[in-house]
């Protein structure tokens, strides 16, 4: 058994050098190892955050974890040295491998937490609002008002415009209208219609001296008609349209003026005039105007322009007779000489 173990020394002492300087070096391995997983793990609380969605706050670095490394320093593998040798075997060829403490773990702290305020966060304010003030409203009073009165000029122009002095032409017209010419009064109707007249006041014949020859020597045929009626009273006012008219031939032929609204009030007075060729004509026709006429009147109608007669098939035109007459008036025409002017009503009406 000696011998055994005496063998085994021998092949062993060889190799201690090599061992003991080996075994040294895996401690420091396993020390700086373990001083590397340390700053890892406080990487990981002081960074781990803000990569996995949490608050981002870094955690405080556990540099305590350097304070490991020491105390491995002193592997003595001592344990072999008691051995029985024989009496001229020294084994103190095992010098101590001093080298160990050249693992100083002193090296870990190379992961410097310090590291991390990198992300200083003081960059942000590089979108520096001050720029958009770059939109100055001083630049809005580009479109200066100040030119806008240039359109006063306008107004000045506009005040040039007033020339319709011109107008007294008109009055020029009015003093060159036809002198006073020949007249005849053609119907002077002045009493009450009643319904005995069946809506049509006429003269039959017309009046003396006013049924001749219209052609010559004066000629009335191209002269016009001066009309007048004036309301004295009607039962109930109406709003009549009124027309004079010459018939001829037993009535087959029948020219009238055109119908002008008249007021059945009390007091009411309506003056016109119409040239004989502007005359309504029945069927077109007008009348022989160089012989006698047949009758002359005047036909009464509602404010449709239907005869208040009952005449066949009239029937009054629907309205009631007595709300209509008598209607008390006075209706006078005058007809004037081809070109010449009217007198007036003050010498036919006193």
């Amino acid at each position: 058994m000696v011998r055994k173990v005496r063998q085994v020394v021998h092949k062993v002492r060889p190799a201690l050098p090599l061992v003991l300087p080996a075994v040294a070096l895996v401690v420091v391995l396993l020390a700086m190892t373990s001083a590397w997983a340390a700053g890892a793990i406080g990487d990981h609380r002081a960074f781990g955050p803000a990569i996995f969605g949490g608050s981002g706050a870094p955690a405080t670095p556990y540099a305590t974890a350097t304070a490991t490394a020491t105390g491995t320093a002193q592997p003595s593998p001592t344990p072999t040295t008691t051995a029985t040798l024989p009496p001229g075997a020294t084994a103190t060829a095992t010098p101590s491998p001093t080298a160990s403490p050249t693992a100083t773990a002193t090296d870990t702290p190379t992961a410097t937490p310090t590291d991390t305020p990198t992300a200083t966060p003081t960059d942000t304010p590089t979108a520096t609002p001050t720029d958009t003030p770059t939109a100055t409203p001083t630049d809005t009073p580009t479109a200066t008002p100040t030119d806008t009165p240039t359109a006063t000029s306008t107004l000045t122009t506009a005040t040039k415009t007033p020339k319709p002095t011109k107008t007294p032409k008109a009055t020029a017209t009015a003093t060159n209208t036809p002198a006073p010419g020949e007249e005849l009064l053609v119907f002077d109707w002045n009493r009450p219609v009643t319904t005995d007249d069946h809506g049509f006041p006429w003269d039959k014949p017309p009046m003396p001296g006013a049924n001749g020859d219209w052609t010559q020597p004066i000629n009335f045929a191209q002269g016009t008609l001066h009309l007048r009626v004036e309301i004295f009273d009607q039962p109930m006012p109406q709003d009549m349209k009124l027309q004079f008219c010459f018939w001829q031939n037993n009535n087959t032929l029948e020219n009238c003026t055109h119908l002008v609204a008249v007021s059945g009030k009390k007091g009411t007075v309506v003056t016109w005039s119409e040239p004989i060729k502007d005359l309504y004509k029945k069927d077109g026709l007008p009348l022989i105007w160089s012989s006698p006429r047949t009758r002359n009147g005047v036909s009464i109608k509602n404010s449709k322009g239907q005869p208040v007669s009952d005449y066949t098939g009239m029937a009054w035109s629907g309205e009631d007779p007595d709300a209509w007459y008598p209607l008390n008036m006075r209706f006078t025409v005058v007809v004037v000489e081809k070109g010449a002017g009217f007198s007036g009503w003050e010498h036919y009406i006193p």
